[in-house]
């Protein structure tokens, strides 16, 4: 399964769920889209949405990438070690002329959801990529510098906006890169054998 578009659309999903409780209407309050398509045209879609963007993907150096050899048959086989990413998440309330402050209350459910749910794990989204054990938020304060370099790489004017980083999307592949033997005792010899790879 592809691990980041999973996890992105549950997230706007229980998202989407949690604001249509609060203050239902028959469209959906967050897109998981581009504000401004590729040829810089509006993104109608986008219109009097919370727009939640990727903006950033990158590797996650804090976890160990150490994967232990795995038993199979006659030996042990070595894998690649996984890769972690981290994405860095906009959500934009993309509202504007008379319902502004509505999208400001919008953006204000959105930091009181993640408040509440700053983590996801089979438990509590059953539809999670099996190959993914818990992905958390975390808020991410930017500087106004920060910010309106966001928002041009997004070709987009300043909206009211809150970040958040992502963490640990796993990405593992199953192709052995070698096979590992245990020791098997004393050689002809009289010395001891040791293991050995392949």
């Amino acid at each position: 399964m592809d691990a980041i578009r999973n996890v992105l659309e549950i997230i706007r999903d229980r998202l989407n769920q949690s604001l249509q409780n609060l203050d239902p209407r028959p469209d959906e309050w967050v897109a998981l889209t581009n504000l401004v398509q590729h040829d810089g045209k509006t993104n109608e879609r986008a219109d009097n949405k919370v727009v939640m963007s990727v903006y950033n993907i990158v590797n996650e150096t804090i976890v160990s990438t150490y994967t232990a050899a795995q038993p199979g048959p006659g030996g042990f086989a070595m894998m690649p070690p996984p890769l972690y990413v981290d994405l860095y998440l906009t959500f934009m309330a993309n509202f504007g002329g008379g319902v502004y402050a509505e999208g400001l209350a919008a953006i204000s459910r959105v930091v009181s959801f993640f408040q509440r749910n700053p983590w996801l794990t089979h438990e509590n989204a059953p539809d999670l990529d099996p190959t993914v054990d818990k992905i958390t938020l975390e808020f991410a304060s930017l500087t106004p510098a920060d910010v309106n370099y966001v928002m041009g790489m997004m070709g987009a004017r300043y909206l009211p906006s809150v970040f958040y980083k992502l963490r640990l999307i796993p990405f593992s592949g199953q192709a052995m890169q070698a096979r590992t033997y245990p020791a098997r005792g004393i050689d002809s010899t009289g010395s001891p054998m040791e293991g050995r790879t392949s």
